[in-house]
């Protein structure tokens, strides 16, 4: 049986919610930017989980690292308890607990699964 590579309601909204903050944000406080204050990866993440369309197995495995990367900074971590900081929005637009939760549970379904592929 496949993998589900669809984002749960509660990963959506997240990324929407992240979105949402970020679009009231004053320039300065807007988090996501990136060259020529273009969106950066991380808002192309939150359309991605928004849109309710399969994510690529390449972007569920970014995704993971991303969480892994962003929880082990003890500074950033603090700052998402405002929450209107560029920390929370980021995390948020990632998908938030739920997103790192699922992400990380679809990872290692897909790799299950190509295991198992190859042991046929």
């Amino acid at each position: 049986m496949a993998v589900n590579r669809i984002p749960p309601v509660k990963v959506k909204r997240n990324a929407q919610r992240g979105l949402e903050i970020r679009a009231k944000s004053v320039p300065s406080k807007k988090a996501m930017v990136g060259d020529n204050n273009r969106p950066s990866q991380g808002v192309r993440t939150a359309r991605a989980l928004i849109s309710g369309k399969p994510l690529s197995p390449k972007l569920i495995q970014t995704m993971v690292a991303w969480f892994a990367r962003h929880d082990k900074a003890e500074e950033e971590v603090a700052n998402r308890r405002d929450k209107t900081s560029k920390a929370y929005q980021a995390f948020l637009a990632w998908g938030g607990s739920e997103g790192r939760a699922w992400a990380k549970m679809t990872l290692r379904r897909l790799r299950q699964e190509e295991e198992r592929k190859k042991s046929q």
